[in-house]
């Protein structure tokens, strides 16, 4: 008799455990994207600044707060120069695109009280060597 419960009982626990079910892959965003690129556009809203930057395949709008201070020997960033940004990417529309034409479609984000928006083909990043307008030195 204690056999014949000590199987049922095994029977109902093999029956009864939760099969594991894998999640769905999902491409993970780049961190720590290096980059050589093209300033197209500077512009600002409330405390930060929007460094549109280009190069031959993707487009990335920094967002910078605004700094009174300057990185020692630090390089402002100037219009139609090139710079080498370390960048983490926080938006990605192509990811799962279910339109046509995704790069339409802005996706915003709340940085503090402020909200910024992607950009036509402009996905929406942070730069860790960039302060303000000024690209930091490399160390």
């Amino acid at each position: 008799m204690n056999k014949l419960l000590f199987l049922l009982v095994l029977i109902f626990i093999a029956c009864g455990s939760k099969k594991d079910v894998p999640e769905p892959i999902k491409k993970p965003f780049e961190l720590g994207i290096e980059l050589t690129g093209t300033v197209t556009k500077i512009d600002s809203v409330e405390s930060y600044y929007l460094i549109n930057v280009r190069d031959e395949n993707k487009g990335f709008r920094i967002v910078s707060k605004k700094s009174s201070s300057k990185p020692f020997n630090g390089t402002k960033l100037e219009n139609g120069n090139s710079y080498f940004f370390k960048l983490r990417q926080i938006t990605d529309r192509s990811v799962n695109p279910r339109v046509a034409n995704y790069l339409d479609i802005a996706t915003c984000r709340y940085f503090e009280n402020t909200e910024i928006c992607t950009e036509s083909a402009y996905e929406l990043a942070t730069a860790y060597n960039v302060l303000g307008l000024y690209l930091k030195p490399e160390y």
